[in-house]
């Protein structure tokens, strides 16, 4: 039997021996680890001594966490965030010692477009980064745009410009909606950049249900077999007079092929072609971000049925599949990861 490693972030790891971590709920790791004769130690990265090998931390064993000064597994599965410097020295110390997949949590959306654009342009809305200069030439030649941080997650600090039949601009985010010409829209989005890293996106006219916008969230993750395998997909519906689909910002989960049935006349072609996009980006970007194992895509179908990838996910939030009544799948996200590290665990020792 070997062990895997699960990092964690502080609050999560801080809620262990009470069992309440929230989102995470790591007892699906357990009963996973249970199943397939693996070990697991829950890891933070502010309780992680370098020199000594060893971490306070918890061991799930015969029913209980054992809190104590455990080695630290030669195989980690990551699902925390590293915002401080010495949380950024000590996981990249751990990627020199040892096997950490999803090693990085976070990518600048702009670096993944660009990973991308060559071999799947036809999939890509039009996405630059953001300046004065290119704001105005992107509003002259696409009629919506979404201006996002590089590397924000669940929707925050998104704003959506739309312009309208009048001829004036449309400006929706941060809790407000203004409309105007477009040197005056230009003028508040670039005070609502403030000097910050942003994009430009081009909007997809994205399919709606009952009147309202979704997108497709697809969690492509490795296996046992060290393979990549879709695990499931599940849509996000925005909120009533919203265009961002987060459900951390008020949007719904469906299932996805209630979605599609409700919008296409061919839902099997269309949610084939996103199964196969996604299977086809993740071993992509699997062959030039290391140890990327477990991503979720945002996928976005238009009205006329072409699938589009707005953004990656490379840490998936997997309550969705939950929402949405998926238990199966979303027991399965839980699952592979502790397939992987035992694939990994077996690989080192050959």
């Amino acid at each position: 039997m070997g062990t895997l490693g699960i990092l964690v972030d502080p609050a999560v790891f801080r809620g262990v021996r009470k069992r309440r971590t929230g989102t995470e709920r790591i007892h699906l790791y357990n009963r996973a680890a249970a199943r397939h004769g693996i070990s697991l130690v829950y890891l933070n990265l502010n309780r992680i001594r370098p020199p000594e090998n060893r971490s306070w931390s918890y061991r799930w064993h015969k029913g209980r966490y054992v809190y104590g000064r455990h080695p630290i597994p030669s195989v980690i599965h990551n699902r925390a965030m590293a915002f401080s410097r010495m949380g950024r020295r000590r996981l990249a110390w751990l990627n020199k010692t040892r096997t950490v997949f999803n090693a990085k949590t976070r990518y600048s959306k702009y670096d993944i477009h660009r990973k991308l654009k060559d071999r799947y342009a036809a999939h890509l809305p039009a996405t630059v980064r953001y300046s004065k200069g290119r704001l105005k030439a992107m509003m002259e030649r696409y009629a919506g745009l979404y201006i996002k941080p590089v590397s924000g997650s669940v929707g925050k600090g998104i704003l959506q410009i739309v312009k309208t039949e009048s001829g004036a601009w449309r400006l929706k985010g941060k809790g407000r909606t203004v409309t105007g010409r477009a040197g005056k829209i230009r003028t508040i989005v670039h005070r609502a950049v403030a000097g910050r890293r942003y994009l430009i996106q081009q909007a997809i006219r994205l399919a709606k249900y009952r009147g309202r916008p979704y997108d497709i969230r697809v969690t492509v993750q490795k296996g046992g077999d060290g393979n990549w395998n879709v695990v499931g997909m599940f849509g996000k519906v925005a909120r009533k007079g919203s265009a961002v689909t987060n459900v951390a910002r008020g949007g719904t989960v469906r299932k996805a092929d209630v979605l599609l049935r409700h919008s296409f006349a061919h839902p099997h072609l269309i949610a084939s072609n996103i199964r196969q996009l996604s299977l086809s980006m993740a071993r992509h970007l699997g062959s030039k971000l290391k140890h990327l194992a477990d991503v979720g895509f945002d996928i976005g179908v238009d009205e006329s049925g072409r699938v589009y990838l707005i953004e990656m996910n490379a840490r998936d939030q997997r309550y969705g599949f939950r929402k949405a009544g998926m238990e199966q799948a979303y027991r399965k996200t839980y699952e592979n990861p502790v397939l992987y590290g035992k694939y990994l665990l077996r690989r080192r020792k050959t």
